[in-house]
């Protein structure tokens, strides 16, 4: 026969007090006993192997102390961001309870599932989790079903996703910055020519168009001479190479590319090692994130290093704040939280041929 699981009636029983004193000591309110009673109560715990009840807690709380985490481990970035909001769940003493949809053979497009993810989001909510962090499809299921969600009060916070009219929190990369910082990159090597391969750029992907929108901006305010073109991916985006192809082969001819992410580069790379264009002598490539390959590619890849975990941090920080803010969550105005990134110079970028310099 298996060991009943020990209850706080039975704590209460070996240290000799009441029900309502031992649970008040194991929640850690001893200074309102003896330094004897709270011994007795500690040492009667750990004898008997005594858990809370977090189930019962949540009954009577009205809070379960998890977070639901709708995030897909699809590549480094993403396992950082994991990382950044798990650690910060755990010095909390909240438990992310992590769901995504996919496979994780493809990038996984909510899209394709709608109703698999409406159904993701409903599971988490009838566990009662206390709030959500999304990936930003994930936030499109929750603005087009905002008023069921708003009803519950249950905060949310959307990583690389901004609604046009601000829902709820944000935490995003500096696009402005960062972009910033690659214009002045190419244009000090000489640069003028410069071609944009972007991502789907779908309703989900405000990041991609506010990136690609930032760097035309830093361009043309660094050079106003300068001249750029802008290719995209399909809304499956599995046409990488076949537009980065189409870029190279362009009458535009440009001395360098800037790729919404590093997958985008790797695209160009691919292509250009497929017609005989040398990186960085005739092309000059520029990624976004610091994937774990970029370092590793041929030439290692100039990029736009994403603080990922600070990322993940700074999303679980604003559910805490939410969940423990004195003056309610409904009461503080929504943020919109922006982390800094720093440019990686490595050997994928180089001086404009001499042919292309103005």
């Amino acid at each position: 026969m298996s060991k009943r699981t020990p209850r706080l009636k039975d704590v209460a029983e070996a240290a000799n007090v009441s029900i309502s004193a031992a649970s008040r000591i194991l929640r850690g309110e001893e200074s309102r006993f003896g330094e004897e009673t709270c011994r007795r109560v500690l040492e009667a715990s750990r004898k008997l192997g005594w858990r809370p009840n977090l189930l019962v807690n949540g009954i009577q709380t009205g809070t379960t102390r998890t977070v639901g985490v709708m995030i897909p481990p699809f590549d480094s970035f993403w396992i950082a961001v994991l990382s950044g909001i798990h650690a910060r769940f755990a010095e909390a003493d909240y438990l992310p309870i992590t769901v995504w949809l996919g496979d994780l053979e493809h990038m996984p497009h909510f899209e394709a599932d709608e109703k698999r993810g409406l159904e993701l989001i409903n599971r988490l909510l009838d566990r009662r989790v206390d709030a959500f962090i999304l990936w930003p499809p994930f936030g499109m299921a929750y603005r087009d079903h905002l008023p069921e969600f708003r009803d519950r009060a249950v905060p949310i916070v959307t990583i690389d996703h901004h609604p046009d009219t601000p829902l709820w929190d944000t935490v995003a990369t500096n696009e402005q910055s960062t972009t910033a910082m690659v214009a002045k990159h190419l244009v000090d090597l000489g640069h003028r020519r410069i071609a944009v391969i972007s991502s789907r750029e779908t309703p989900s992907q405000t990041w991609a168009l506010e990136r690609r929108n930032s760097f035309e901006a830093a361009l043309l305010k660094a050079c106003p001479k300068a001249e750029i073109k802008v290719w995209r991916l399909n809304e499956e985006g599995n046409n990488g190479v076949e537009v980065a192809t189409q870029l190279l082969r362009s009458r535009f001819r440009p001395t360098a590319v800037f790729a919404a992410t590093d997958h985008e580069a790797a695209y160009v790379y691919q292509a250009a090692a497929k017609i005989g264009v040398r990186i960085p002598e005739e092309l000059s490539v520029v990624g976004f994130a610091d994937l774990d390959f970029a370092a590793t590619m041929t030439p290692p890849l100039t990029t736009v290093r994403q603080r990922a975990r600070e990322i993940g941090d700074q999303a679980a920080a604003l559910v805490l704040r939410r969940l423990m803010g004195e003056s309610g969550a409904g009461s503080i105005p929504f943020s919109n939280v922006r982390v800094d990134g720093d440019l990686i110079l490595r050997d994928s970028t180089g001086p404009a041929p001499v042919d292309a310099v103005d």
